[in-house]
């Protein structure tokens, strides 16, 4: 199974600045660039999905806008659960070692899954070397502060390598990296 944490971050490596405040991604201008996210979506099987994502997504009134693919939202708060209402494909939240899950997904038989967000989620995945795949799109500004790309828990080095060029898209950067051999 192949994890790929797919995100936008300001250029000072954050995901979301204070107070999970995302209004650096309105300074992203892809311009006449095609989006290639319907493709991606289309292979991806499984999402994971941090409860700050969640919780921006409703409070901004955009709802959980992929009820069609199983999801797994990792957060203690049932209520966050219950406010995407019904999905079309099933939709668990879980909290606590994301080692089992990772299993639950395989087991069930899951090849390409989405990290939708966030950081800490990230940081999560990487420590127990579940994440094979980052590609984040770098918006031409710096916030400060806030969640960083891994969240802020200690590490252990992990490799990964540029997977392809750098390419611009409008006024921001996309950058993906995978692990590397060895890894």
């Amino acid at each position: 199974m192949k994890i790929i944490w797919r995100t936008a971050m300001s250029m000072d490596g954050r995901v979301a600045a204070s107070g999970h405040d995302l209004s650096f991604l309105d300074s992203i201008d892809i311009g006449g660039e095609a989006s290639d996210f319907p493709a991606f979506l289309a292979s991806i099987d499984a999402i994971i999905l941090g409860a700050g994502t969640l919780r921006w997504l409703l409070r901004e009134g955009h709802g959980w806008p992929h009820k069609d693919i199983p999801t797994w939202l990792v957060s203690r708060d049932p209520a966050l659960e219950a406010a995407i209402g019904p999905t079309e494909a099933p939709f668990r939240r879980m909290a606590g070692d994301l080692a089992p899950v990772m299993a639950e997904m395989e087991a069930e038989g899951y090849q390409r899954v989405w990290l939708a967000g966030g950081g800490d989620v990230a940081g999560q995945l990487l420590a127990i070397d579940r994440i094979d795949e980052v590609e984040a799109t770098i918006a031409p500004q710096a916030v400060g502060g806030g969640y960083s790309l891994f969240g802020d828990r200690a590490l252990a080095p992990k490799r990964f390598k540029i997977a392809q060029p750098p390419r611009l898209a409008g006024n921001a950067v996309i950058v993906t990296w995978v692990r590397a051999p060895g890894a």
